[in-house]
């Protein structure tokens, strides 16, 4: 059964993440130095006589529009002031994914093609679509439980109730989840970098273990190519 925190939003989680668990403890002297500090911005005293807790603070900023989904530096800031190192890091992690999403990097040029007597570049797309099968099934295999935030931080078009569908027709079979959301990953982005996509989705999960795993596969695929 998917969670109720796997049905939400990336922003909606990074809020609980860094709220509920980084800054949830503030004291009564970092919350006052964190308040004067958006001053400016919520611009009335009545306002911030109404501010308790962090809760209330990012409450206000996000009314303030200070803080959103497409914009986290108020909340870095804030991390930053109270000296919070995790929660920075969870939020520059954030950050990092939104702009792969936004700006993922452009397919590679293709050569101009051969004559039609030459095979090459037929047994080398062959080749890499291999590669790619080999890598998929490698990160199938070594997920686990991981699937639902592996699938999030995957740069493409995936809403939450596919993914639930997605692990309700794997009927607890993770490694066939991840398989389902690597095909459809695949077939959704037919002409971007499928191995550089994973392997930044996996940074920002976490699991550098399965990427140093996959890393070894290219090495290998390189020295026999």
């Amino acid at each position: 059964m998917v969670s109720i925190r796997d049905i939400r939003n990336p922003y909606s989680v990074l809020i609980e993440d860094v709220v509920k668990l980084h800054l949830a403890a503030l004291t009564e002297k970092e919350l006052k130095d964190v308040v004067e500090h958006f001053r400016d911005q919520i611009q009335s005293n009545r306002v911030i006589s109404y501010i308790k807790d962090i809760y209330s603070l990012v409450t206000v900023l996000e009314a303030r529009n200070v803080l959103n989904s497409q914009n986290v530096d108020a909340l870095l800031d804030i991390a930053k002031l109270v000296n919070r190192p995790l929660a920075a890091q969870r939020i520059q992690d954030y950050k990092k994914h939104r702009e792969f999403v936004m700006h993922p990097p452009l397919p590679k040029i293709a050569p101009p093609p051969r004559p039609p007597s030459s095979c090459n570049e037929t047994s080398h797309q062959i080749s890499k679509e291999k590669l790619i099968d080999k890598v998929f099934a490698e990160i199938a295999k070594l997920l686990g439980r991981d699937v639902s935030s592996f699938a999030r931080a995957l740069p493409f078009d995936l809403s939450e109730s596919e993914l639930q569908s997605l692990r309700s027709q794997s009927r607890g079979n993770l490694e066939e989840a991840t398989l389902k959301v690597l095909k459809l990953f695949r077939e959704r982005n037919p002409n971007i970098d499928h191995i550089q996509s994973i392997m930044q989705a996996l940074n920002i999960i976490k699991r550098s273990e399965i990427r140093r795993k996959i890393e070894l596969i290219l090495t290998a695929n390189a020295k026999f190519s």
